[in-house]
């Protein structure tokens, strides 16, 4: 029987839950876990996502938080979003896309998603996050 330890049941669930548009090249991939979350109004919520990218095929990447309307999350007086990026061997690269919520109302009930786009024109849609605002 194989025991996998925290990290490696980890990587393993990242792996296992990535979601992407992206082709068989890996030009693009987004990863970040499935949840739905229930949360109080005038709470706080992070939701975080991460792109791997081949930036010589790639080009620039917009990667942003949506909102169940396609509405992206930018307005920085409801929204906090910081970005970190990273890059490894070769062209590949990687940047942490975090938007926090910072006061949460009932406007923000539904469903968010990552989408991100290559300068190229490729594209990737990460999973459903479903966050419920209760009183």
């Amino acid at each position: 029987m194989t025991r996998f330890t925290s990290p490696a049941l980890l990587l393993l669930l990242m792996v296992s839950l990535c979601v992407s548009s992206a082709e068989k090249n890996d030009t693009l991939v987004l990863y970040y876990r499935q949840r739905t979350v229930t949360l109080a109004r005038d709470s706080s919520v992070k939701l975080s996502c991460r792109a791997r990218y081949d930036f010589k095929q790639c080009g620039l990447l917009h990667v942003v938080w949506r909102h169940t309307q396609n509405l992206e999350l930018t307005d920085p007086s409801r929204y906090l979003t910081t970005v970190n990026e990273t890059s490894s061997d070769g062209n590949m690269r990687f940047r942490q896309v975090e938007t926090e919520i910072l006061h949460l109302t009932a406007e923000d009930n539904g469903q968010f998603q990552c989408n991100a786009e290559c300068e190229s024109g490729e594209k990737a849609i990460g999973h459903i996050i479903k966050i419920n605002v209760t009183d």
